[in-house]
């Protein structure tokens, strides 16, 4: 069984409990916090809206949820895969004191 970790969606507040193995990636310094969602496509490449406006592509290192710590603010993976292979990544806080 694998082990829960406890995360709050920034843009909606909803807390959830993820699994450990739940794949994130660090949050780009650029992106647009209006928007906080990036898409993974299989090449691990990211597609964000950046502070610009303009829309950035960029290789990325995905890593376990498991391997972020308490109070972290990460973007991670939405459950389900979108069309194409495509994943969308949304901007949390792990395990904050609630």
């Amino acid at each position: 069984m694998k082990r829960m970790i406890t995360v709050v969606d920034l843009s909606t507040g909803a807390i959830t409990a993820r699994p450990s193995d739940t794949r994130t990636l660090d949050v780009p310094g650029d992106i647009d916090p209006a928007a906080s969602v990036a898409a993974v496509d299989r090449q691990s490449h990211a597609l964000y809206r950046a502070t610009s406006g303009k829309e950035v592509r960029c290789a990325v290192h995905l890593r376990p949820l498991s391997w972020r710590v308490r109070g972290e603010e990460c973007l991670i993976a939405e459950d389900g895969a979108l069309n194409g292979g495509v994943d969308r990544y949304t901007l949390c806080a792990i395990d904050p004191d609630v």
